[in-house]
């Protein structure tokens, strides 16, 4: 089955208003993984960007110097996913998979919107893989303790998985091991 890991680091919370800014994808299938990475600079500076670059380290500075257009970017990533999959064939589509993954399919469905041709279905799948449903899971089965709550960078130490949180190539990294983590926990508990 392929997958998409994907992460997004945005101008606020609301996928209606803000934008992406900090794309990253994995893509696996077994046999291949290829990674996409990019800055999106968006058309206007938010007044409060201020809070988003405490949260990512990323300043307007840097998004200015190394961010491209949202248009750019999403030409970039569909030429990108189309290596992989062939979005004419119903049946060739990925799992969309990532740590809270109603936030990042959100902003990621409001991208396609926002540029041509907007197909999102025909990349990805209806369901999506949510690696923080499946640590929720792992507590219920009690395969690990219940966190303190339940945000990646709580449950990636749990594992002894350390990363830069709030990074979108670091944060796909950290919830594929761990997703990776669980798996194992949940076979076993399955022999």
């Amino acid at each position: 089955m392929k997958q998409i890991w994907i992460d997004t680091e945005t101008t606020g919370i609301d996928h209606h208003t803000n934008f992406i800014i900090e794309l990253a994808a994995l893509y696996e299938d077994g046999k291949t993984k290829s990674v996409f990475h990019v800055y999106i600079l968006p058309a206007a500076k938010p007044d409060d960007f201020n809070i988003i670059e405490e949260l990512t380290g990323i300043t307007w500075e840097y998004l200015e110097q190394n961010g491209i257009t949202e248009a750019e970017a999403f030409t970039q990533f569909v030429a990108w996913i189309g290596q992989y999959i062939d979005h004419y064939d119903k049946k060739d589509k990925a799992i969309f998979a990532a740590y809270n993954a109603r936030f990042d399919n959100d902003f990621m469905r409001d991208f396609f919107k926002h540029n041509e041709p907007n197909y999102f279905g025909s990349w990805f799948y209806s369901a999506s893989l949510d690696i923080m449903s499946t640590a929720a899971l792992c507590v219920k089965l009690g395969l690990i303790p219940a966190p303190v709550n339940f945000k990646n960078a709580t449950i990636c130490e749990y594992f002894g998985i350390t990363h830069k949180a709030h990074s979108a190539i670091e944060d796909i990294k950290a919830s594929r091991q761990a997703e990776l983590k669980m798996e194992e926990l949940l076979n076993a508990q399955s022999l």
